[in-house]
């Protein structure tokens, strides 16, 4: 893997060396390092989801950042939005949280610190985590880029548009038929779409049936007659329900 840049690493290492005191704390102050080289600045410490806009922003680590060395909270800014980082340590494993204050999106990544960090102790930090490259890049990918950069939207945006297009119903499928595809819509459709070109399938129908021989809908229920089928009146279609009192000529 190529070098990644380690510009100032070494120098925020030579200013808290000295506080460092467990494995977690490195990881810690590694982690604080690569939001700094990514534009983020930090505001103190704590979990407070609030940002004043009186706060000092520093690309230092701020006093009592490793008072608990079993829990960290430490609260970033970037663009004026607040991030919230919280470090857990639970039988070896770190557990390192990165908050988007206002979404309330989170992202994550875990460390095994005897596999990560061989010492705390050395001139360079670079040289203290295990494959420090590779470290750098799970932190761009997974706890950097998936809550500052945001989903992308655009596959949604592809995916919705022959739907709409179509006039399809979620649950409709396809048929190809040499280079084009025919819609078949799911069951049902016709009755949740009397006025498509499939014609409804409700009794109340609103633009069913037409008058004879006239090129005008006419409102009406969708009731029809039931009777032999060689009867003049052949409308509506006889395979609906009669009015009540059809065909009785004593009403």
């Amino acid at each position: 893997m190529q070098s990644s840049d380690y510009f100032g690493m070494e120098m925020l290492w030579k200013l808290e060396q000295n506080n460092v005191n467990t494995k977690s704390d490195l990881m810690v102050l590694f982690v604080h390092w690569y939001l700094m080289r990514n534009g983020f600045r930090n505001v103190g410490v704590g979990d407070d989801k609030t940002l004043d806009n009186i706060a000092e922003q520093s690309e230092l680590l701020p006093e009592g950042w490793n008072a608990n060395n079993a829990s960290y909270a430490l609260r970033y800014t970037i663009n004026n939005e607040l991030y919230n980082l919280h470090g857990t340590l639970s039988n070896g494993t770190m557990i390192i949280n990165l908050l988007h204050a206002k979404s309330l999106q989170v992202s994550n990544v875990v460390f095994n610190l005897d596999a990560t960090v061989q010492s705390i102790r050395g001139s360079k930090i670079m040289d203290l985590i295990v494959k420090v490259d590779e470290q750098i890049a799970r932190l761009d990918s997974e706890l950097v880029k998936p809550i500052h950069s945001g989903p992308s939207k655009s596959s949604g945006t592809q995916t919705a548009a022959p739907l709409a297009q179509s006039g399809i119903a979620d649950g409709g499928s396809t048929r190809r038929v040499d280079q084009g595809r025919i819609p078949i819509p799911p069951y049902g459709h016709a009755d949740r779409d009397p006025l498509g070109v499939l014609g409804g399938g409700m009794l109340m129908d609103p633009l069913r049936p037409r008058m004879p021989n006239s090129g005008f809908f006419v409102p009406r229920p969708r009731i029809d007659p039931m009777g032999p089928v060689n009867r003049i009146n052949q409308f509506p279609n006889p395979d609906h329900l009669p009015p009540p009192g059809y065909d009785d000529m004593f009403m």
